[in-house]
């Protein structure tokens, strides 16, 4: 039977206590906000005092507490008096930092203000432009790109962060784990240099749930404030088995409190791809009865539709031709969806960097390999190549062919890249002295006039070829050749026509200002009859039902949850992404069960409506939770109890996530970050970092390695049309070989040719997405152990698989591995090593005391009881398994390999799923929310074992560190 629970609320008493003029600028904002000159709150107006008497501060207070304007109030008097030059409030999502511009937004028009925000992908002058602003908004993955980018952006960044005064960090509980630890670090960085400039920035943290870490990021005194939220009831739903029971269990309880008069409804799924099937599935054939200004705003319609509309009411055919031409534009496109027999003119600049681009980056990837063998030992550099080549891109084994009939019978490494650098200069100097114009006319199919422009510039038939294709997936089309797209007038006629485009795509003022009023009044007597794309109706009922979730891009999302509020009545179906970062109130809250601190902050978006007691409806997930429910709540319950109840993992209520606590790599990233600084780096390091750090930090410089970067995640994605990108363990699944592109930056595996909704209907068509282990292994460029204290590194091109090389090859008299044997015979071998290598006979190719050379110092490891735990770096190859086991790599549709660049990695050589399952809960490392577990790995032929990948860099180490220090307990 469901249990009920009243949690009632005391609202926050008020406060005038404050500065007048703080008092007058506070009120302005509620005027112009709320048509109404209210008072802070007490906790408002206490953060206002320490804020104005110079304290850090660390408010905790959950939703609808005005914690965003407890703090921008008194920065934004701060800075309009002087005693301040610069703010920076930092968000940890893109969602909460638009829906907090709204705020500052207002702040600054009635201060005269400027904002400047950082993103992704600014030229140098726009970021010092952003830095200059008094107030700067960004999240830190935006200030960590930044880092990444190169010198010369993190010293201006590093400038204008040190010139900084204070420092906000709102919603500080999504940090968690590794990602902590980066944020953690990035503001010691800025607090030392602003130590250098005779400065000292404040830091002040806004929460809902604390914990000791965030107390750690602030020295502020702790104020607590309280909701302005009513009482709510919640009901907890006994649990239902599998997908479909509890998608009709959520869905009937929507219709249940439709059917009692309920106004407002959240129904919040855990899974995005649950969220959008269950609307799909829902849409009534009614369109919803929104007012014209909403169906301005989202509407779209068919383009043939639309166009007899707008020949009816006798439109300017120029008007009609603008909107037809973008349509035949809107893509992207690219040079292969060119009909047969089309001619464009493509720009020689553009051709010419993305060849070069593509030239530089198998340059590198072969200069990379030849790297790794020359410091593994290899003598025969030719030999090795051809041998590590195999089976890998078609365009550098293309471009090795062309290098090696320059070189010698046994080339040292600078000849070799010599030779290269030598060959990639005589194709550029070669287009350089073709391509003199500024555009080049190509026929499709072929575009026969790139090919034979590579071959007259110096390349072979084959390679020319080769980069034509690439070239043919990867260049936008000219908007001018929108004319060639094979495309059918029946296809033209159903792509839909958003009317909010019309707003920019017609130029002419006047025709567009006639078009938009005709239009509106056509809406208005229900004359046009457009969809809503993200709106529609619940059912048969008459009741809007909005979709709002992460997969949506943000284009997308913007102005839905406006809407929602703005409807009289209507249901917003959701996931976490309504967790942060968006004002709005429900009255019934529907969700399934999810962690404490996600639960908490859908609970925050019911009661917020005055008079009106807000609901919320729980299905529990397992009967244990529901058992401890019973036995724990009692009702009437206030809102602080319930909270502290739920938000503790100890009650056993909800699951809490569990993450890890650090890790020796990402600190030598931060390492390596400021090494490139140069002396002020060598300062910010020694300051920072212990020994243990700063030496693995240069055995990593000096090996050469890449490494990921970044606050939230480093995994790349596969990317789908429109933008949405998602896990290459999941999305490979229903995404074939032949609808895959390669990926357009270092954050992308690949691209694919699927949207997003044709791919959530999409059935599985393999059953697992796995890593190929051996491939993986003979790709490594690095073998990391910890050993006597400290962290060793052996760099080599699979320096990794030589080591497991070890333990497949076999003594010829006994069955076990050469691992087992070398811990029974330890004194042995330790005093006749030669000798016991005499009796081993190999399988792999390499003979065994080659192996020993490549491996060197990593010897010793198979002594040590982990010496099964295999932890590198290098890409990771993929594999699709279907449902006989039959494996095939993943590639793109020029059958080069997609792979997952520099990635760190643990294998659990020869472990079963059941073995490693154990060990890892033992070593408490099991469900990590930053690691994959990739268990699939060992239903191919021939695994090594079950892989462990990172979400966030660092993360592989912390496991490993967790597993050694187990081992070593149980010795």
């Amino acid at each position: 039977m469901p249990l009920s629970v009243l949690v009632t609320n005391q609202p926050p008493e008020t406060d005038e206590n404050v500065p007048e003029s703080v008092k007058d600028l506070f009120q302005s904002y509620t005027r112009v906000k709320y048509g109404e000159m209210l008072i802070p709150f007490r906790h408002q107006a206490e953060v206002f005092r320490r804020v104005l008497s110079d304290q850090e501060v660390f408010l905790v207070a959950g939703t609808a507490a005005g914690k965003t304007l407890a703090i921008a109030v008194p920065l934004f008097h701060k800075l309009r008096e002087g005693r301040i030059r610069k703010v920076l409030l930092m968000y940890p999502t893109i969602a909460l930092m638009e829906d907090q511009r709204r705020v500052m937004d207002t702040l600054a028009e009635i201060t005269g203000l400027q904002i400047g925000q950082l993103h992704g992908e600014m030229s140098r002058t726009q970021l010092m432009a952003a830095l200059n602003k008094p107030v700067i908004l960004a999240t830190p993955d935006e200030v960590y790109w930044f880092f990444r980018k190169n010198a010369k952006y993190s010293g201006l960044l590093i400038y204008g962060l040190a010139l900084v005064d204070e420092f906000i960090l709102d919603e500080a509980h999504l940090f968690n784990g590794l990602m902590l630890r980066n944020l953690t670090h990035l503001k010691q960085r800025i607090c030392l240099l602003g130590e250098r400039l005779d400065k000292r920035p404040r830091w002040h943290v806004l929460t809902a749930t604390p914990t000791p870490e965030l107390r750690r990021l602030t020295n502020g005194v702790e104020v607590r404030g309280r909701s302005k939220c009513g009482d709510v009831e919640v009901t907890f739903l006994e649990p239902e088995r599998g997908y479909e029971e509890r998608r009709d269990r959520l869905i009937g309880a929507v219709e249940s409190v439709l059917a009692d008069g309920a106004q407002k409804i959240l129904l919040v799924f855990n899974s995005a791809d649950l969220a959008h099937r269950v609307f799909e599935g829902i849409k009534g054939r009614s369109l919803p009865d929104l007012s014209p200004d909403l169906q301005m705003r989202f509407g779209r319609i068919p383009w043939g539709k639309f166009k007899g509309w707008l020949e009816q009411e006798g439109m300017v055919m120029e008007t009609v031709e603008e909107i037809e031409g973008w349509l035949k534009r809107e893509g992207p496109f690219y040079l292969k969806d060119l009909d047969e027999g089309t001619r464009v003119d493509l720009s020689i600049e553009i051709l010419a960097a993305r060849v070069a681009r593509l030239l530089e980056c198998h340059t590198y990837s072969l200069k990379r390999l030849l790297y790794s063998l020359n410091r593994g030992g290899e003598q025969h550099l030719i030999e090795a190549m051809n041998r590590q080549l195999r089976g890998k891109g078609k365009l550098s084994r293309l471009l090795w062919n062309e290098v090696k009939p320059m070189l010698n019978q046994e080339p040292d490494i600078n000849a070799v890249i010599e030779a290269l650098n030598e060959y990639i200069r005589i194709i550029q100097s070669g287009l350089e002295r073709l391509w003199t114009e500024d555009s080049l006319w190509v026929t499709a199919p072929a575009f026969r006039e790139i090919t034979e422009s590579l071959q007259k510039a110096g390349a072979s038939p084959e390679l020319s070829e080769a980069i034509t294709n690439h070239l043919k997936y990867t260049v936008n089309l000219p908007e001018q050749s929108a004319a060639g797209l094979r495309m059918s007038p029946g296809e033209l006629a159903e792509r839909r026509v958003a009317l909010s485009w019309l707003d920019w795509l017609v130029v002419d003022p006047s025709r567009k200002q006639a078009l938009i009023e005709r239009i509106h009044q056509a809406l208005a007597a229900k004359e046009l009859d457009v969809e809503a794309r993200h709106i529609a109706m619940w059912g048969d009922t008459d009741v809007p039902v909005v979709i709002y979730t992460g997969k949506m891009s943000r284009t997308e999302r913007e102005g839905l949850l406006d809407a929602f509020s703005k409807l009289h009545r209507a249901v917003l179906i959701s996931t976490p992404a309504v967790e942060v970062g968006v004002d709005f109130a429900a009255d019934v809250l529907i969700t399934e069960q999810c962690d404490g601190n996600s639960f908490l902050q859908r609970f925050g978006r019911v009661g917020r409506r005055p008079g009106i007691q807000g609901k919320i409806f729980v299905l529990i997930r397992d009967g244990e939770t529901y058992v401890n429910l019973f036995q724990r709540l009692w009702t009437p319950v206030s809102r602080d109890e319930f909270s502290a109840l739920i938000a503790d993992p100890a009650n056993g209520l909800f699951p809490a996530r569990l993450y890890a606590e650090g890790s020796a790599f990402l600190d030598a990233t931060h390492w390596m970050v400021n090494a490139q600084l140069g002396e002020i780096g060598e300062w910010l390091n020694r300051t920072m970092f212990g020994n243990e750090v700063g030496t693995l930090g240069r055995k990593l410089r000096e090996a050469n390695l890449p490494f990921a970067y970044g606050l939230r995640g480093t995994l790349p994605e596969v990317v789908l049309q429109g933008g949405v990108g998602g896990d290459p363990f999941y999305i490979l699944r229903k995404v074939s070989n032949e609808r895959l592109l390669p990926g357009d930056s270092p954050f992308e595996m690949a691209r694919a040719e699927m949207w997003y909704l044709e791919f959530l209907w999409k059935k599985s068509v393999w059953k697992a997405i796995a890593v190929d282990t051996k491939a993986t292994l003979e790709a490594s460029q690095v073998l990391f152990w910890w050993q006597g204290g400290q962290w060793h590194v052996r760099a080599g091109y699979g320096v990794a698989a030589d080591y497991v090389r070890l333990f497949i090859s076999e003594p010829v008299s006994k069955g076990q591995p050469v691992g087992v044997l070398l811990k029974a015979l330890e004194e042995q071998i330790r005093h006749d090593l030669e000798e016991f290598l005499s009796k081993i006979r190999p399988e792999a190719s390499k003979p065994l005391p080659q192996l020993l050379v490549q491996i060197g110092e990593a010897l010793p490891l198979f002594f040590e009881s982990y010496s099964r735990l295999v932890l590198g770096q290098g890409d990771v190859h993929l594999l699709r398994v279907d449902a006989d086991g039959i494996a095939e790599p993943v590639e793109d549709q020029l059958g080069n390999p997609l792979v997952l660049p520099d990635q760190t990695w643990l294998i659990m050589f020869g472990y079963t799923r059941e073995e490693a399952e154990e060990l890892l809960k033992r070593a408490s490392a099991l469900n990590l929310e930053e690691i994959i577990y990739n268990w699939e790995s060992l239903v191919v032929p021939g695994s090594f074992g079950p892989v462990l990948l990172e979400r966030v860099a660092g993360a592989c180490f912390y496991v490993y560190r967790r597993l050694v220090e187990y081992a070593n307990r149980q010795v």
